[in-house]
């Protein structure tokens, strides 16, 4: 969502709509000595149009009445009383009774207060606000947030005085599982999501409720003792964030700036976390700081200081994040390094305490370029030797047969390879281009993805015997076949929510799936070696369970043997084709409750081959599964690597939605 506001930290996610909210008070009330002819006609029902607030460009603001009954006291006090509806430039406010004194400037509603336009609701006990001293407060205040629409719909000006509708694209009853929001510490990248085959990383949350015992308005802004506020669609909520002693003002820039002086994370209406004081700007904003583990390249824990991307031009973005080693500061010794193998640790100096990384983005017309430069120290001498470096050049354009493709070119320098049982590898350097294409199709039901890949390109890495360094032109064709067949499915269409969807956004439906893949490839190298194989692996999966009861009700399991026929042999470690029999497998089991086991694996079953036996690319993990949010420990045994994330769910709110927190 490039174009939608995507905020740093949930908290500003609520309390930035709330109080755009709460401002509209001020802009469009707070005008008592512009207000015009006060009309009012007595009959029951009836439209009145009896409030024009008028600005300098000519844009009117008006306030329409309906209510069983109006009353205007000489000219001074107005009343409407029973089933009042009022519509504000496009809002609907409903209430039992409102009123309007002129001589005090005080406006008042009272009695089932509830506030919409587009995607936003809001509800409240009493409402009383002085148009003359601009200050005012709401009781007993619940809302609705919709994020993505908040600014447009709170917009005041000549265009916003019609009533929005409500979005009909789905059906308003249910709840749609529709984005989120992850915090992660470690050196793995999240694939998607295995129970709800969703995207993990999002990045934004888009609809929240939130409530208050009391709102305090003053010109400057708002001020409440406590806020809640939730992503969660229903009640009980699973999770919910609690704000006190919140501040909201305009700052000398003319943004928002929200303060709080505590907040709690809150799972289950049970266990409180402390989080810590809050600052938040209006604007996203990244994390100022996180942190991350890297054994490899930097002894350990590392603290990154993340800053804005910088836009140099409106073609040319920068990333800058330097970083601080913990773990290389207080050990004061480092083996990360080329030079340093074959010593136990090596002292470090000041300058080997800090890292960077700098990202560079381009583009210009149908060129993109992508550069990504990671430092694992600042030591001029050893600048090389903790250097990792990559960068494409691409080109979108049409070729004949194959259509919408891609031009590549790309450099390299000390990246990384995982190739089977031989493990991690590294290409010290490489540089060259290629053309690539993507397809997906469907053909008589079967959902295909089609890669093509055609280049060359000069390597210098590893011999595939031996830790020799080599240097050699390499030309290369690779095809690739992804299919997938759905045998069978439970396909539920009603959905017991209050008991269904405790443990995951979404309704699981069990299913059996077959699928496949057939790759080839052939290498031709600078000095007359070739390599070729076809590889072709076929299996099910099949999922069983809704994830409804709390003990093994949930259980996903795959299974794909592979074969590979190859004809010569790499004269590289990284791309050489082994593991010419494999067995993949994946295991994803509920334990009791939220507590999922998920386990992926390779196992090589070639008895011909010297690493028969060996397991590779094997990925553990434990995961605790709820509906609002879910958290995860992983760790990747064969390469080293591990970590653990956080995720907060986000829902498109349907009509189902509690007017309750």
């Amino acid at each position: 969502m490039a174009a939608k506001r995507k905020y740093n930290f949930l908290v500003n996610l609520g309390f930035l709509g709330f109080a755009i909210l709460l401002h509209l008070f001020e802009v469009s009330l707070g005008r008592e000595n512009q207000l015009e002819n006060l009309y009012v006609d007595n009959s029951q029902n009836d439209s009145i149009e009896n409030l024009k607030l008028k600005e300098k460009e000519n844009i009117f603001l008006t306030l329409k009445i309906f209510a069983d009954k109006q009353y205007d006291y000489d000219q001074n006090f107005y009343l409407a009383q029973g089933n009042v509806k009022a519509i504000i430039n496009g809002w609907i406010l409903k209430s039992d009774l409102l009123s309007y004194e002129r001589s005090t400037g005080i406006l008042s509603a009272k009695g089932n207060i509830r506030f919409s336009k587009g995607g936003q609701y809001f509800r409240g006990k009493e409402f009383q606000f002085n148009l003359l001293l601009q200050e005012g407060n709401i009781k007993d205040v619940y809302g609705i947030l919709d994020i993505e629409n908040v600014l447009a719909d709170l917009k005041i000006d000549k265009y916003s005085n019609k009533i929005i509708p409500k979005n009909n694209s789905y059906n308003r009853e249910i709840n749609k599982y529709n984005d989120g929001i992850e915090f992660a510490l470690g050196n793995i990248k999240l694939s998607e999501n295995k129970i709800t085959k969703s995207d993990k990383s999002t990045g934004s949350i888009n609809n929240w409720r939130f409530k208050s015992d009391l709102i305090n308005i003053n010109k400057n802004g708002w001020t409440s003792n406590k806020i809640n506020f939730t992503n969660d669609p229903f009640d009980p909520h699973q999770i919910s964030f609690e704000g006190i002693d919140v501040i909201a003002e305009e700052d000398e820039q003319g943004e928002l700036l929200i303060t709080t002086s505590k907040t709690n994370l809150i799972l289950e209406s049970r266990t409180k976390i402390f989080i810590g004081k809050r600052i938040f700007k209006g604007e996203k904003k990244k994390r100022k700081f996180r942190l991350i583990l890297d054994g490899k390249d930097r002894d350990g824990l590392v603290l990154v200081r993340q800053g804005d991307t910088n836009q140099i031009n409106k073609n040319i973005k920068l990333d800058f994040q330097p970083q601080f080693l913990i773990s290389r500061s207080l050990l004061g010794k480092t083996n990360s390094f080329d030079s340093d193998k074959n010593k136990e640790s090596q002292d470090v100096n000041f300058s080997d305490m800090f890292g960077l990384n700098l990202k560079v983005n381009a583009f210009y017309n149908d060129w993109k370029f992508d550069s990504v430069n990671d430092f694992s120290t600042l030591n001029t001498q050893r600048i090389f030797s903790g250097l990792r470096h990559s960068s494409y050049l691409r080109k979108y354009f049409r070729l004949p047969i194959l259509d919408d493709s891609s031009f590549n070119i790309f450099t390299t320098y000390r990246s990384r390879a995982w190739n089977g049982t031989i493990g991690e590898t590294e290409i010290k350097s490489a540089y060259g281009g290629f053309l690539e294409k993507n397809y997906s199709f469907e053909s008589a039901e079967v959902k295909n993805n089609l890669n093509l890949r055609l280049g060359t390109a000069k390597y210098e890495a590893e011999k595939h015997n031996n830790t020799d360094i080599i240097r050699l032109w390499r030309s290369s064709f690779f095809a690739s076949l992804d299919s997938e067949y759905q045998i069978w499915k439970n396909n539920r269409k009603k959905i017991d929510q209050k008991r269904e969807l405790l443990l995951s956004p979404i309704l699981i439906n069990p299913e059996l799936v077959l699928r496949s893949n057939i790759n080839t490839a052939y290498f031709t190298y600078e000095d007359g070696s070739g390599q070729g194989f076809l590889k072709f692996s076929v299996g099910p999966e099949i999922r069983l369970g809704k994830l409804e009861r709390n003990f093994l009700d949930y259980s996903k399991f795959s299974i794909m043997p592979g074969v590979k026929i190859k004809g010569g042999n790499s004269p590289f470690k990284f791309d050489n084709a082994i593991d010419l029999k494999t067995l993949h497998i994946g295991l994803m089991q509920q334990i009791y409750g939220p507590i999922i086991l998920d386990i992926t694996s390779n196992l090589n079953i070639d008895n011909n081959s010297e690493n028969y036996g060996d397991y590779y690319d094997t990925k553990l993990g434990i995961l605790y599964h709820r509906r609002a949010y879910e958290f995860g420990i992983y760790y990747h045994p064969n390469n080293d690597l591990g970590g653990i994330y956080f995720r907060l769910n986000g829902f498109k709110f349907g009509n189902s939605v509690k007017a309750v927190f």
